[in-house]
């Protein structure tokens, strides 16, 4: 008798656990997958996406994770927190590690650039190829910035113009609001500046030493990666979501759609995006979608061998781990998730 109660409570508890718990397959719900993104243009085709069924309509369960930056994105993609990231520059040292696969390009990037005060010797240095400065002005400057985004990239790359290593330039480590913020108060002698910041510097006055293409001579791109074990074993989930992610991009080729979903999308994410930097984003920074995509010159992850030298000469990613980032691009999902014939 004793023995039957026993057995009789073990079936209770384990029958009370998959009704409290459920199970995928009772509910008929996907596996979850983890994605990691911005609240910044990269992650608006991804909420867009998710705010309009695309997701549920090709039978994803997508959950969404937003981080201020890159840098803790690739930290929860190494922890397996995350299986896809949606993301900027800091991907690169993702792709270097070899466990990572790039899967699309998102947007270009322009809107960045270095700005100076307007009375500096930086801002009224002569200029050369449209960027301001000599070897002189720009040794020792001060630089503000968040550290392991496209903004050390760019910096570094600013003094690289003159002949100058990242020894001899200070790069004070800031997100981008308080790195504005300690800017207009008078820290520092430059910031580097990402939409709305740039937008707001412009706005206010202050000068722009040089933009992210003059300084680096290469056209940016955000795009999306995953953990090459997720989508060596669930190319299926990760491809229709790549289909999700361009099908939104496509929707945000309309320009009024594009501004009023923008709008409430950084309303929604504490960003302070007026409506001129809404504007202004849309007019410097284009999603790539099928549109985009079909250009005969068009290549995936193009911009990312560029990158990967400059890395090297600059001592943050190893020569050992360089060829990854190339190997790591993978045209077959785009191609087949939009149906074009994608190079790479």
């Amino acid at each position: 008798m004793k023995k039957t109660i026993i057995i009789a409570a073990i079936v209770l508890l384990a029958v009370s656990f998959v009704f409290a718990n459920g199970s995928q397959e009772d509910s008929g719900k996907a596996p979850v997958l983890r994605v990691a993104t911005m609240p910044l243009t990269a992650g608006v085709p991804v909420q867009y996406a998710a705010d309009h069924g695309f997701f549920e309509e090709e039978g994803l369960n997508v959950q969404i994770d937003y981080y201020a930056t890159g840098a803790p994105i690739n930290e929860a993609i190494a922890a397996k927190e995350a299986d896809i990231a949606c993301s900027g520059f800091a991907s690169v040292y993702s792709l270097a590690n070899a466990d990572c696969i790039w899967l699309a390009d998102i947007n270009t990037t322009g809107g960045m650039g270095i700005y100076a005060r307007p009375d500096s010797v930086y801002a009224n240095a002569p200029e050369t190829n449209g960027v301001k400065g000599s070897k002189e002005i720009v040794k020792g400057a001060k630089i503000l910035e968040p550290l392991g985004t496209v903004a050390q990239y760019m910096t570094e790359g600013y003094a690289e113009l003159f002949g100058l290593t990242n020894t001899e330039i200070t790069q004070v480590n800031m997100e981008w609001a308080p790195a504005y913020q300690a800017f207009i108060t008078g820290q520092g002698d430059l910031t580097a500046a990402n939409p709305p910041y740039s937008y707001k510097l412009d706005s206010e006055g202050y000068v722009r030493v040089g933009s992210f293409e003059d300084i680096c001579g290469v056209q940016m791109v955000d795009g999306c990666f995953g953990r090459r074990s997720v989508v060596e074993s669930r190319t299926e989930e990760v491809t229709k979501f790549v289909k999700c992610l361009v099908k939104a991009m496509d929707a945000l080729q309309n320009e009024e759609v594009r501004y009023e979903y923008m709008k409430e999308f950084y309303a929604l994410n504490g960003s302070t995006f007026s409506d001129y930097d809404v504007r202004m984003e849309i007019k410097d920074r284009a999603f790539v979608g099928t549109d985009y995509m079909s250009k005969p010159e068009y290549k995936i992850g193009e911009a990312w061998v560029a990158i990967t030298d400059f890395l090297v000469r600059a001592e943050k990613i190893t020569e050992k781990n360089a060829p990854n980032v190339a190997a790591s691009i993978n045209n077959e999902i785009i191609s087949k998730a939009t149906g074009l014939n994608i190079s790479k």
